[in-house]
């Protein structure tokens, strides 16, 4: 406790000193502090479920789509043959409205799915009991469980909505559980419908019988849980051994196709545990350089201690006694940094969820919990350690009899050890400008890309057709019919259609086929192309030209030739040199399937993301082949506003019981496509920044320390008529030659560290030359005058003052 208040009566006679060292420590904890925070709720904290290490995602593969849904058949035999997994389940979402009384249902994400759904979670409801594939496999009755958002909005969280009747999508359902708010997968879902059939209803207009054996529909995804025992890699060669069945006995449906099983967690994070880690390691040498900053500071420091520690020494302290004295300096002001830090990062945590792009996983619940504290101040201690090492060995190492009567070459040897440190912050500043550099220029760049649509006064809206009242792809149809006809009744609209799927919104609506006169091939060997469901009206609507041919009209109904409308991509994959009007493809070998004529050539648009090439894409008119989901698009210069409005009121003329979805500028759909590449542009731009600051702080403090100990020298060359030139060279030379020493360790260490941003940039390398030349200038630039302004002190030197210091 002695050597604790000693420590704290030796800092507070330093306020400046010590204010200065904790908070740069409190800066670089609290960046790293609010990204870790980040990365423990979406990467580490465990999911809500039992042993869910055991719970996998089992996705179907092909050539073309490394992830996609499953078909019926392949699901069942799936499930009938593993020798694996504990339970299967099948799923597919969508937007359902529920209401618990009569009045405006509420819309709400739907997951039909099987039986067997909550025995592969297994997390017990808040209330109720969930659908288990042991009492509810063969029920024909609709049971459908909640989320804790839905019993919130339904049943305001009356404990008895278990029990009770809600309607979902015009149907009657019984509602059997409540989750707890922690307990939803997939987020955003509102409402588990148990379905009455092994698997998930699909969308298509597929006759009863062929539903549970059809092959050529992929509509929906599936979950399992490992059993006891099992390994991952076993399950997978498990599965395998299956799919490989299927393509022997299902060649043309199935060939080509395997199976891939993926850790549920893993799957929820694999798109965002790169840019995560990418982060994480940015603010970690924000850290590295605040330890650095510090260490040049209790250097300095311990030059003006130098007669204190000698005369300890010789009264008898060793040099453990000094280094444990030193060491504990650093650990106090490294705690008091970290709590400081702590207080910091809890503000930052809330202005990053703020400025998160949307769709990052559990993200939500990130915060300053137990596990966050404890992992900050065991860094704060470490980081002390890290920063207080080298000052405590440099300082305690003391000559009594040379210090007493003077401090000799002490100084330049911390000089040195300074200099030491001051290159290695500009090396650790270079590396994160010049990610900061490529991201920003990604990001620039991307903003650029023409997407192909015309974003200006166009709005999209949502829209999800409930099948309990519209089961037939017909009936579909007309609804979609009815809408578009009350929208041409409005003459303030300039263009409107229904299309799916909407901008930049994924999807696996895609098909193989055959080509007229090109020989038949295997599933594996078949064409393959995106398909889109459209209205004519689509394309001017989303301002995407016509290129040739015609647009789809009242001649394309259901019982008409079927005919499509391929993009550039489309034909130049398949007809490269030709002209693709005429041409005809079918869906089927069967002679009996109908020929499909290409009638139209439209531009190609990039709607799945401005950094993917548009691909092959195939639009089909929606009252040829319907589905129960499109989104509508309509451009006008009406105000925002008042287009929603007039969205809303059509569609209540036409179902007044049927909400749209989301509702947005077309330009909102853009800019939230580009809304990663932005956030981690800016991100990493923001911790750069601070790096360059912390920098350029010990570089002038080290500037600074080399002016005061050449005190002596300087006033000599003064008194002696040195022209100011000659005075302020020297000390400038000195910083710029730190920094072109860290500027070629930096650049060196950016071309290495460049690697792990390469799936994160566009149109650009990661080693660009450019990137690399503009940060280095900036760093030298910063460098000179941080350097210039301390040794502008030396020109105010008193000769006579200086000749008498000593």
């Amino acid at each position: 406790m002695t050597t604790l208040r000693q420590v704290v009566r030796t800092l507070v006679k330093t306020p400046g000193f010590t204010a200065v060292a904790i908070l740069t420590m409190a800066l670089g904890i609290a960046a790293n502090t609010a990204i870790f925070s980040v990365v423990n709720a979406v990467l580490l904290r465990p999911l809500p479920y039992p042993d869910e290490s055991r719970i996998v995602r089992v996705w179907s593969t092909s050539r073309e789509e490394p992830r996609s849904n499953h078909s019926a058949g392949d699901f069942l035999d799936f499930k009938r043959a593993n020798r694996t997994l504990s339970a299967l389940a099948g799923f597919r979402g969508e937007m359902g409205a529920a209401s618990a009384k009569p009045g405006e249902p509420i819309q709400l994400g739907l997951l039909h799915v099987t039986a067997e759904y909550f025995d592969v979670l297994g997390a017990p409801p808040a209330l109720g009991r969930t659908f288990s594939s042991a009492t509810d496999a063969s029920s024909g009755e609709r049971l459908v469980v909640l989320s804790d958002e839905a019993w919130e909005r339904l049943f305001s969280r009356d404990r008895s909505a278990v029990g009770r009747r809600i309607r979902v999508n015009g149907e009657p359902c019984t509602v059997v559980a409540v989750l707890s708010k922690g307990n939803v997968w997939p987020e955003g879902i509102g409402l588990w419908l148990l379905t009455r059939k092994p698997v998930p209803p699909s969308p298509l207009d597929v006759k009863e019988g062929e539903q549970l054996t059809n092959r050529d529909s992929h509509y929906f995804e599936a979950i399992g849980r490992l059993k006891p025992g099992v390994t991952l890699a076993q399950a997978q060669e498990d599965l395998h051994a299956i799919a490989m069945t299927l393509q022997t006995g299902h060649p043309l449906e199935s060939g080509g196709r395997d199976v891939k099983l993926v850790p549920l967690r893993d799957d929820l994070t694999g798109d965002v545990r790169g840019a995560l880690f990418v982060i994480q390691g940015a603010v970690g040498l924000v850290l590295l350089i605040a330890c650095a900053n510090v260490s040049s500071l209790l250097i300095a420091r311990a030059t003006g201690r130098q007669r204190e520690l000698t005369i300890r020494a010789a009264l008898g302290a060793s040099r453990g006694d000094l280094i444990g004295q030193l060491l504990a300096e650093s650990m106090v002001l490294g705690v008091s940094g970290g709590l400081v830090g702590l207080l910091l990062s809890s503000w930052l945590v809330s202005l990053l969820l703020r400025v998160m792009p949307e769709g990052l996983p559990r993200v939500e619940s990130a915060g300053i919990d137990v596990t966050v504290t404890i992992v900050t101040l065991s860094a704060a201690l470490l980081t002390s350690l890290v920063f207080g090492i080298l000052p405590a060995l440099q300082a305690s190492r003391v000559d009594s009899a040379q210090v007493l009567k003077r401090a000799g070459e002490r100084g330049s040897t911390r000089t040195r050890g300074r200099a030491a440190l001051v290159v290695g912050e500009i090396a650790l500043t270079l590396v994160l400008l010049a990610g900061a550099g490529l991201l920003a220029n990604s990001f620039l760049r991307l903003q650029r890309v023409n997407p192909g649509f015309t974003v200006d006064h166009a709005t999209v809206a949502e829209l999800m057709v409930p099948q309990a009242r519209y089961p037939k792809g017909a009936d579909q149809a007309v609804l979609y019919r009815r809408l578009l006809e009350s929208l041409a009744g409005r003459p303030e609209l300039q263009a409107f259609g229904v299309g799916f799927p909407g901008p930049f919104k994924a999807s696996n609506a895609s098909a193989t086929f055959y080509l007229e006169g090109r020989p038949a091939a295997t599933r594996a060997e078949k064409p393959f192309a995106h398909v889109g469901i459209v209205s004519g009206g689509y394309f001017p609507a989303m301002g995407i030209p016509l290129i040739a041919g015609r647009t789809f009209d009242d001649r394309d109904r259901e019982k008409a030739p079927s005919v499509a409308i391929v993009n550039v991509a489309f034909a130049k994959k398949y007809w490269p040199g030709e002209n693709a009007i005429g041409k005809r493809l079918r869906f089927d070998e069967d002679a009996k399937t109908p020929w499909t004529t290409i009638v139209g050539l439209a531009a190609d648009a990039r709607q799945r993301g401005l950094n993917e090439d548009p691909p092959p894409i195939l639009y089909m008119p929606y009252e040829q082949f319907t589905l129960p989901f499109t989104t509508v698009t309509v451009r006008s210069t009406l105000p925002y506003g008042t287009v929603v409005t007039l969205l809303k009121a059509q569609l209540a003329g036409v179902d007044p019981d049927l909400p749209f979805g989301d509702i947005n500028p077309l330009e909102t759909s853009v800019r939230n496509g580009i809304a990663e590449a932005r956030f981690r542009a800016l991100l990493i731009g923001v911790f750069a920044l601070l790096a360059l600051a912390l920098a350029a702080v010990g570089l002038y403090g080290l500037i600074s320390y080399t002016v005061t100990q050449r005190t002596r020298e300087i006033g000599i060359r003064v008194a002696l008529g040195a022209a100011p030139g000659q005075v302020l060279l020297p000390t400038v030379r000195e910083g710029l030659l730190l920094a072109l020493a860290g500027v070629g360790c930096g650049v060196v260490a950016a071309i290495a560290a460049g690697r792990a941003l390469s799936s994160f940039v566009f149109g650009v390398g990661t080693a660009d030359p450019l990137t690399l030349a503009g940060v280095a200038v900036l760093l030298l630039i910063v460098a000179a005058t941080a350097s210039y302004i301390p040794s502008r002190r030396a020109l105010k030197v008193d000769p006579v003052v200086a000749l008498r210091a000593e």
